[in-house]
This record gives structure tokens, C-alpha cells and sequence, in this order.
């Protein structure tokens, strides 16, 4: 990211006179030692200093790429390094500064040593049998599990039964209060199974009447592929290298996802554009070979596909350390919208003969159960007035009312 100071400027925009009268050539001088001796590495081939013609000095600040510049005296650490945030300067902190060196120095998680060496891979390779392949020594090395001097690295270290990755779960009423808190930990590949399993478990169907065709619509509380996409995404682009856990949380209106680790190489607006960026190209590998992506790059794609006919659409944001998207729940109905869609609930137990009757009272308003009996049997229904009635108690009185006298009256639709 690149900046521009400005010296000899007023609050409100205007030129601060006596700044003018100030030696220009000492000005210079100042700024250039100033570069040469305060800040390392040396910045001088980023930074381009001048007098504009109003006589206010720009400084052209460009991105460096061997980050973190510091203060000289005070060296690499959060005495020393500091980050714009908005409009304001702060400190960075230990961890902030280890990841600039790290990404100056182009680190990769996965292509480093694990600390732990003594590893077995029951679950991967059973993954890889289901999918009629082996998991032998020779491609552990070309899958990037060992490297070339026969040692495990990090990726191999997520993959195997040893794993510390850790997944939480979570479910909130509308208070907030947990229904359900589980934790899941172990290889990737079965954390991804146990995780999804789990997730699906609270995409709950329902059903609504549409009383243009009197048939059930079925709604998913998170349609398409998004649920399975972003929790894809999250496995196979979080940053295992930040202490932190993967989280799926459940509200009554929605799902947050969240993973270790901001958008890599890229910002929000190049990913929403469909620009494709792997933190973990190995990892995405491994998960391709096992039939577990679909596509390179069409998570969030496929995600916007899915909700692009709904009101409420899904939210991706990033910060430098993680990621979040939110799913709206297409089946959650706020307190406020309640007596208005309550007509639209639909009872799982509302059969044919139900959606058929239904027709037949919108078809004619003011219509008795006798009528409704001979109109059902035109249509090949043969059926008891008793069960009609006893359709129009038990299924559907959410749906319609009876107006007038039991001798003239009928059954309409509710508006």
C-alpha cells in the first residue's frame, strides 16, 4: 500500500505560510539523513521527497517488500515497528511482526518442518483407498507430506492422525444461549467429514404452500452448495500457522463461519471479482485428489449463485488475521414477521388430498363441505365428508375461515 504526506499544509486545506520561509535545501538534507539513519532496511529507493509548486513538501511513500521497517535504535520489535489503521498509527504486536518476516521472506506453513516427526496416517489413507488410490512412501514426497530429505512437514502434519486442528461447533437459541457446543479435532480429511456431517444436521428443510400451483415448495435454510462451499473454504484457505480454530456457529437467523487468517495475496474486492489466490496449494491438491473440491476457486461464486434470487444475501469480510462469511438463514422468520407469514407455515403432514381441497376453496370462495366432496370426486378423490372436515380441522384452518350461518355460509381463504 502506498502514501503521500504532506508538510506546510493547514487543517482546512490552505498553505501554512511560514512554513514557506524555511531553508528548503536544509528541509532536504533533514529528510534525507533522516531515512538514511532512523529506519531499517534502508527505505531511501521507496520513499521520493520534493518541494511542489505551493512550496509543500511531498513525500511519496512506496510498499516495501523486506518488512518490518523499524526504527533503527529500537530494532524489530513493538517498540520499533508501527502500522497505519485507518486514520491512526499503532504499534504492531510480536505475532504481527514474526508474519511481515515471514511473508518477506515468502515462508510457506505447509513446505516447513512439524515439529512433531513420529505421525501415522490411518484416516488419509483410507480417504485414498475410497477413492481407489494408494498412499504410498514415494508420493508422499510428490503430495508434499515429506519433503525431499524424507522428513514430514507441516502439511503432513495436518493430515495425519495426529493432528492438533481443532473445529468447534456451535448452536444459539434466539437468546444466544447455547443448544449445542461440540469440538472436533484430528486429520483434516476426517475433520472435514464429521465437521460437514455435523453442519448439515442444522440445514433444516421447510415447506411452504405455493398457492399459485397448491404445491409444496421446499426451502433450505442454506441453499445450493454454500454451506459445504465456505466450510471447504475455510479447511483448505485458513492459515494453520495462526494459533486459532476454524468456527461454525449457528444463530437462529444465520451461520458465521470463521477461519484463522485473512485473504491471501489479493484483496476483497479482486476475490469478489473471482480472482483465485491458494495460501495452501498443496493442501487444495490433496483435497482435489480426493474428490472433495469440485472446482478450483468457485466457493464464493457458487455461494452467490445460490442466494441470487433472495433478499438477504450472504456477507464476506476480512480482516489481517481472519476471515468471516456470514449465511443468512433463508428459513428464519423475526418476531415482527410472524403473524404475517404465519399463513405461509406449512404442516410436513399436509398431503395431496389437503393441497387439493385448498384449490378448491380458492377456486370457489363461499363453497360448503358438500360441494368440496362433489368437486373432489370429479377430480377422482372419494372421499367422506367426515374426512374433509377433518382435513379442514387438523391441516388446514391455518389457511381458511368460515363465513355466514352453518345453512349458508361457506369456507373462503384467508386474505
Amino acid at each position: 500500500m502506498n502514501g503521500t504526506i504532506l508538510i506546510g499544509v493547514e487543517d482546512d486545506g490552505g498553505v501554512y505560510r511560514p512554513f514557506q520561509e524555511e531553508d528548503r535545501d536544509y528541509i532536504d538534507t533533514k529528510v534525507a539523513n533522516w531515512l538514511q539513519d532512523s529506519i531499517y532496511p534502508l527505505p531511501t529507493h521507496l520513499v521520493k521527497h520534493y518541494f511542489n509548486e505551493n512550496g509543500i513538501l511531498v513525500i511519496e511513500v512506496n510498499e516495501g517488500y523486506d518488512k518490518p521497517y523499524y526504527l533503527r535504535e529500537k530494532g524489530p520489535k513493538p517498540a520499533g515497528v508501527y502500522k497505519r489503521v485507518g486514520r491512526s498509527i499503532r504499534k504492531v504486536n510480536e505475532d504481527e511482526i514474526l508474519r511481515m518476516i515471514m511473508s518477506s521472506k515468502n515462508y510457506i506453513y505447509e513446505n516447513d518442518i512439524s515439529e512433531e516427526q513420529n505421525l501415522s496416517f490411518d484416516s488419509l489413507k483410507k480417504a485414498f483407498n475410497q477413492n481407489g488410490m494408494l498412499l504410498r512412501e514415494r508420493n508422499m514426497v510428490s503430495l508434499g507430506i515429506k519433503n525431499t530429505q524424507n522428513v514430514f512437514t507441516n502439511l503432513g502434519f495436518i493430515l495425519s492422525d495426529q493432528s492438533d486442528v481443532t473445529v468447534k461447533i456451535a448452536e444459539y437459541d434466539n437468546d444466544r444461549n447455547f443448544k449445542l457446543k461440540k469440538q472436533f479435532t484430528g486429520s483434516l480429511i476426517d475433520l472435514f467429514h464429521n465437521v460437514k456431517e455435523q453442519a448439515d444436521r442444522f440445514n433444516d428443510v421447510s415447506a411452504k404452500i405455493d398457492f399459485r400451483s397448491f404445491k409444496r415448495k421446499e426451502i433450505v435454510s442454506y441453499p445450493g452448495a454454500s454451506l459445504r462451499e465456505m466450510i471447504l473454504n475455510a479447511f483448505v484457505h485458513a492459515d494453520f500457522f495462526i494459533r486459532s480454530n476454524i468456527k461454525i456457529e449457528f444463530f437462529a437467523d444465520k451461520c458465521i463461519i470463521t477461519s484463522p487468517g485473512g485473504i491471501f495475496n489479493a484483496s476483497m474486492e479482486e476475490i469478489m471479482k473471482g480472482k483465485q489466490t491458494y495460501r495452501n496449494h498443496k493442501l487444495v491438491n490433496i483435497f482435489d485428489k480426493l474428490g472433495l473440491i469440485e472446482n478450483f476457486g468457485t466457493g464464493i461464486p457458487r455461494t452467490l449463485d445460490a442466494y441470487k434470487k433472495e433478499e438477504r444475501q450472504p456477507i464476506f469480510e476480512a480482516t489481517e488475521n481472519f476471515f468471516y462469511v456470514t449465511l443468512p438463514n433463508l428459513n428464519y422468520v423475526s418476531s415482527d414477521q410472524i403473524n404475517d407469514q404465519i399463513n405461509d407455515q406449512i404442516n410436513d403432514q399436509i398431503n395431496e388430498l389437503d393441497l387439493k381441497i385448498l384449490n378448491i376453496i380458492y377456486t370457489y370462495p363461499g363453497i360448503k363441505v358438500s360441494e368440496i366432496q362433489k368437486e373432489l370426486f370429479a377430480s377422482d378423490f372419494e372421499v367422506s365428508e367426515n374426512k374433509i372436515r377433518n382435513s379442514i380441522k387438523r391441516k388446514i384452518r391455518g389457511y381458511i375461515n368460515y363465513k355466514g350461518s352453518k345453512k349458508t355460509g361457506g369456507y373462503y381463504m384467508n386474505d
